[in-house]
């Protein structure tokens, strides 16, 4: 059985589709972002209505670091917490007047800021 000259030097467009789909997720997994093990990508200023309540060390771990953060922003808002030298926490959704822990582990020190990660 005889197949087309076109078939037989382009993918189809359905497979050519799938091969760019395919490439752009091998670029996402491999970015630094996917591969620091966050999702947070630090590309905002201080949130002045997201409060850092609290931080400190786990006790034992001097490397293991935490800061409780406070939305005062009148609105569910997806924060993180912006860590100098290292990978910023995941993001997480935070109700308004909520307060969640943020964790890392970190010679970097302690969390200078909050920041919206939006969505």
């Amino acid at each position: 059985m005889r197949t087309s000259a076109r078939s037989r030097r382009h993918p189809a467009p359905a497979t050519a589709a799938a091969l760019t789909i395919a490439a752009a997720g091998v670029l996402a997994f491999c970015s630094p972002a996917a591969t620091a093990g966050t999702t947070a990508v630090p590309a905002a200023e201080p949130l002045e209505c997201a409060v850092i309540v609290a931080q400190d060390t786990h006790v034992g771990f001097p490397t293991w670091r935490w800061a409780d953060v406070r939305n005062d922003c009148g609105r569910r808002m997806n924060l993180s917490v912006q860590v100098s030298g290292w990978p910023d926490p995941e993001c997480q959704y935070l109700a308004p007047t909520e307060t969640k822990r943020f964790r890392w582990d970190s010679t970097g020190g302690p969390a200078n800021y909050a920041w919206d990660c939006g969505g």
